[in-house]
């Protein structure tokens, strides 16, 4: 029961990561990151979050990827 709700919150995860990275596409949200994360005390730039926008898209597939695995071993040790 428990490796299936961990799959679960795995892909909203991975579904989270998505909304972000499209998100990232917008220069008005990148510009509110860089303020937060300024005023946070880090530096980020625009081009950083460009970059990051179809790495979490990539890293989101992957966390589906696990969860499904991770369901399916939970299917089987029922």
């Amino acid at each position: 029961m428990q490796m299936g709700r961990g799959a679960e919150e795995m892909h909203r995860g991975a579904d989270e990561m998505r909304r972000e990275a499209v998100r990232l596409r917008d220069p008005a949200y990148r510009v509110e990151v860089i303020a937060r994360n300024r005023a946070q005390g880090h530096t980020t730039t625009d081009a950083e979050l460009i970059a990051l926008s179809p790495r979490l898209v990539e890293r989101a597939a992957e966390l589906d990827r696990r969860a499904d695995e991770l369901a399916a071993r939970a299917k089987r040790s029922i």
